[in-house]
């Protein structure tokens, strides 16, 4: 059984904003890092995000990685079963941004055919996997 690597809550902009606020938290020290993934949701929640969960054994390990300018460049790749199922999501139409995207860009999101579709998974794929932390 393949397991997504990820945590789950309800796609709003205020759930994306907490969440973002507690890694900054995790950054700055100021929140201890959860141990296993029970305490990562745990504090999610206790952050107000009600509906934070993630899939799979609660009692796993969390690691967390630095940035460390002086060691090798490192890259987290997903495995090839997470990019498969992520791309079955991806159908003609609207592709599926978090929602907070909607904040930033006015105006209704463009259709996409299947081809488009594809070269923008691509795109959006590569580019996480470089610029995942800005």
């Amino acid at each position: 059984m393949s397991l997504q690597m990820k945590v789950d809550f309800e796609d709003t902009t205020k759930n994306w904003q907490l969440w973002g606020q507690l890694v900054e938290l995790w950054i700055c020290g100021l929140q201890p890092l959860p141990k296993e993934v029970k305490d990562l949701v745990a504090q999610a929640k206790a952050h107000g995000i009600p509906s934070a969960s993630v899939p799979g054994d609660q009692n796993r390990n969390v690691k967390f990685y630095w940035y460390d300018e002086a060691k090798e460049l490192a890259f987290m790749l997903p495995t090839e079963a997470m990019l498969t199922a992520a791309r079955e999501k991806i159908k003609p139409g609207e592709y599926p941004l978090p929602i907070f995207y909607d904040d930033a860009y006015t105006g209704q999101r463009a259709k996409l055919d299947s081809d488009q579709d594809t070269l923008f998974a691509n795109c959006r794929v590569g580019e996480y996997t470089i610029n995942y932390c800005g």
